[in-house]
């Protein structure tokens, strides 16, 4: 009797417990297809691929940076940014210090930290980003649809 009683109590909690699991589980995927997202940033980065990264924002992105106007569209501010640092050879590099995650996993905000150097022209700067990220579903790509920065330049 006893041992029926243990068994229907674990077969309870398990039955409980399953679901959290796979919420967890799930949860931890859309965190890890972030930080893949963040990886691949960097890689197109070191690799100067100016198409490839402008290609991770949507088309109407908002990019908003102190003391100016936001901007609106991926032909504008990312890709001057962007195709500047790839033709000067320059590095850059984004760490991902926070996500916060949708409970749908279809958007995102990642925050964290952007260095970048252009040694041709003797330009180097560090400073804070936040992206809020959207996707179709959990198999669709990753898309920037905010870069908001504040960057400051290091001596």
């Amino acid at each position: 009797m006893r041992l029926t009683s243990a068994l229907t109590t674990i077969a309870i909690f398990a039955s409980l417990a399953l679901p959290a699991f796979a919420e967890t589980q799930a949860q931890a995927d859309t965190r890890e297809s972030l930080i893949a997202f963040n990886n691949r940033f960097n890689e197109l980065a070191a690799s100067h691929d100016a198409d490839g990264l402008v290609a991770l924002y949507d088309e109407n992105t908002f990019w908003i940076a102190p003391a100016t106007p936001p901007a609106q569209g991926r032909d504008g501010v990312p890709l001057q940014t962007i195709v500047f640092m790839s033709e000067n050879q320059g590095d850059l590099s984004h760490t991902v210090e926070d996500l916060f995650i949708s409970d749908d996993g279809t958007q995102a905000v990642m925050k964290g930290v952007t260095r970048a150097s252009v040694e041709a022209h003797d330009f180097q700067l560090e400073g804070s980003y936040i992206y809020v990220l959207e996707r179709e579903n959990e198999d669709a790509p990753w898309r920037i649809v905010l870069d908001m920065f504040s960057n400051y330049a290091t001596e």
